[in-house]
């Protein structure tokens, strides 16, 4: 079943290029940062497909739920076609939600995370939020927003060795906020005091998500759906994916 009102295009029909877009919202309690490895017990609720599926209908880019598809892990595929454009994922483990959709990603005109991750931030203001997109159309263009309770905000976004390259808010003082050290930067290769652009932002968030950062695990299972967006979210992606 797929959802071809709004579409100029097939089903079938192939995208250009390739890319994701996550948001991770984490509500207290709070860990302190716990470097994850093979032996590591995941810190995660079990699943609750009940609850994803109630936050998929809530969520803005989506007109409505068409299809419940088999759980997934956290690593879904990359859209190859537009059928895929259609596709959320949603986890929902106890104080832990995340959400993958394409219509997130953008080449820096909309910043549509940006305001996504505005709205969310209002519906949980007592909540950790960090969203990051990526697309690679012969170069890579990436995008990051953490928020944090109180307000405290961070965005970057541009494309590789870039002028001007987009960077609001201060990175040290999310990290020091998170309870981040440089010591564990550096471990995990992250140099804040680079140029912009040569930062590794979306790895930067995954350090501040620890100990749940949920993406790339084959044993944590999350919800997936067939959607219908809404207009302004087809007329998006229709923008990125296609033109």
């Amino acid at each position: 079943m797929t959802s071809t009102e709004l579409w100029d295009h097939p089903p079938e029909q192939e995208i250009r290029g390739y890319g994701e877009g996550r948001i991770t919202i984490v509500l207290p309690p709070f860990a302190p940062y716990a470097p994850l490895t093979p032996e590591s017990p995941l810190a995660f609720a079990p699943h609750d497909p009940v609850k994803a599926r109630a936050f998929a209908e809530s969520w803005p880019t989506v007109e409505a739920v068409l299809e419940e598809r088999p759980a997934t892990d956290t690593d879904p595929d990359l859209p190859e076609t537009r059928a895929d454009l259609e596709l959320i994922q949603v986890g929902y483990w106890g104080n832990v939600i995340a959400v993958s959709d394409y219509s997130l990603v953008d080449n820096g005109l909309d910043l549509t995370l940006l305001a996504q991750t505005r709205a969310l931030a209002e519906r949980f203001p007592q909540a950790r939020i960090i969203g990051s997109t990526e697309i690679d159309q012969g170069e890579t263009h990436e995008e990051t927003v953490v928020r944090l309770p109180g307000g405290a905000t961070l965005h970057t976004e541009g494309w590789p060795a870039a002028e001007p390259f987009h960077l609001d808010g201060d990175p040290h003082a999310i990290a020091r906020a998170v309870g981040i050290t440089p010591e564990v930067l550096a471990h995990n290769h992250i140099d804040l005091s680079g140029e912009p652009w040569t930062v590794p932002w979306a790895s930067f968030g995954e350090v501040l998500l620890h100990p749940f950062e949920p993406w790339g695990y084959e044993a944590l299972k999350m919800s997936e759906f067939r959607v219908r967006h809404t207009e302004d979210s087809v007329l998006h992606m229709d923008d990125i994916w296609f033109d």
